[in-house]
């Protein structure tokens, strides 16, 4: 499926009567497929089978920045055009949204368009947003016309969206979910929890158990800002404070910057604090639970992104984010004070956060508690029951035909 929270929150629909299906798009398949999935149906497009599909996709993209645009619209008009549902709930306005959009109205059911921040975005000095390019950015206010309602992720992204056009009326701050398995394992206490973690992150990798663990976990990309990370240790140190940064995530490559881990090899080596920077790479999915709940404090120093899930993960686990004010997610820190708000590009702002987080054990327990309360809202369950409240309430009742969920495949990016 691409992604646990988009699983569990068709789990959710589901126990509560709405029959959800999944479209998705795929380029290594010749032909329609549809199968069953931990009891989802999944419908898979084919959109590069064939020469002139492959022509028309090369074609099409010189105008829009996604590889297999011209295949996608094609085949989803044709599917839709079978299909009978209530509600398409569609993830991203671009690419996925204008593909929706682009189907006749007669054929179209009402469409519910998410925001994830990526699909409006434009930090063209980060490489990163297709709200970077013209013809992106041309063809939202249409996407946003053409909705039923828009879902943003923060209320960050629900104010991008309006000045970029959409509606205020018709657009709704709903965050994401995130997956059951963030939480502490039933019958295991958070203080257990955190304790056998921390035991193991300092077995792993030769850690000091006295001196504090700051963890930033997430893809290395120009974007998550993670060099004002290692720039924080300077300042840092002439506070007083010796962390141990552990940076986990696999590496992006970007025209602006290359590698994104080996830039930041370099920028720790120029600062001299490499001794204190461990740059880990990918884990399995399993182990982030461990990481984050083995950290004094998770830094999520994103110099622009629309939610921020592992900001969520890590309070799930007791741990304070240090965020910035520009990564989604801040707003609602801000509003629980389950942790600490930052200025982006400012390892001095960084520093500062983690000398107040981790001044007394008074300051970081009274964090850990409200990070930890703030979590449940952000559970699976409780994010499905909000937007099926939002679609029922926007289709005028209970529906009877099933939804569609169009989710982004692995060539999409996500």
């Amino acid at each position: 499926m691409g992604n646990r929270i988009h699983t569990e929150v068709i789990a959710e629909w589901r126990s509560q009567g709405v029959t959800t299906e999944v479209i998705t798009l795929a380029a290594g398949i010749n032909q329609l497929t549809t199968r069953v999935e931990e009891g989802i149906t999944v419908h898979r497009l084919p959109v590069s089978a064939g020469h002139m599909a492959k022509l028309a996709n090369r074609a099409v993209a010189t105008i829009w920045p996604y590889p297999y645009l011209a295949g996608a619209i094609s085949h989803y008009r044709r599917f839709i055009h079978s299909a009978r549902y209530d509600l398409v709930h569609i993830e991203t306005a671009f690419p996925l949204g204008l593909v929706a959009t682009l189907a006749p109205r007669r054929n179209s059911p009402p469409l519910a368009v998410t925001l994830p921040g990526a699909d409006i975005m434009a930090e063209p000095a980060y490489d990163y947003g297709y709200g970077r390019f013209r013809a992106v950015r041309a063809a939202l206010p249409y996407v946003f016309r053409r909705a039923l309602l828009l879902r943003a992720d923060s209320p960050q992204i629900r104010d991008l969206a309006v000045r970029l056009g959409a509606a205020p009326r018709n657009i709704v701050a709903i965050p994401y979910n995130i997956t059951a398995d963030s939480f502490p394992p039933p019958g295991v206490a958070l203080p257990e929890l955190r304790r056998r973690s921390r035991a193991m992150l300092v077995e792993r990798h030769s850690l000091d158990p006295a001196r504090p663990i700051i963890v930033s976990l997430n893809r290395l990309h120009p974007f998550k800002g993670i060099a004002y990370l290692i720039d924080a240790l300077p300042p840092a140190h002439a506070r007083g404070l010796r962390p141990q940064v552990l940076i986990v995530g696999p590496s992006r490559s970007t025209p602006r910057f290359g590698d994104y881990g080996t830039y930041l090899a370099r920028r720790a080596a120029d600062l001299g604090v490499s001794d204190d920077v461990l740059l880990v790479g990918g884990i399995p999915h399993h182990e982030a639970l461990a990481y984050l709940a083995a950290a004094d404090a998770a830094v999520v120093p994103s110099v622009a992104e629309s939610f921020s899930r592992v900001v969520i993960e890590a309070a799930a686990v007791g741990t304070p984010p240090v965020v910035t004010r520009t990564t989604g997610a801040s707003a609602y820190v801000a509003e629980r004070q389950a942790g600490l708000l930052v200025e982006p590009r400012s390892g001095e702002s960084i520093a500062a956060a983690l000398a107040t987080l981790l001044a007394n054990a008074d300051t970081w327990e009274g964090y850990s508690q409200r990070a930890a309360a703030m979590a449940p809202a952000f559970s699976s369950a409780q994010i499905a029951a909000d937007l099926l409240q939002l679609y029922r309430s926007a289709l005028g009742g209970t529906t009877h035909r099933p939804w569609m969920g169009v989710d982004p495949s692995p060539l999409s990016g996500r």
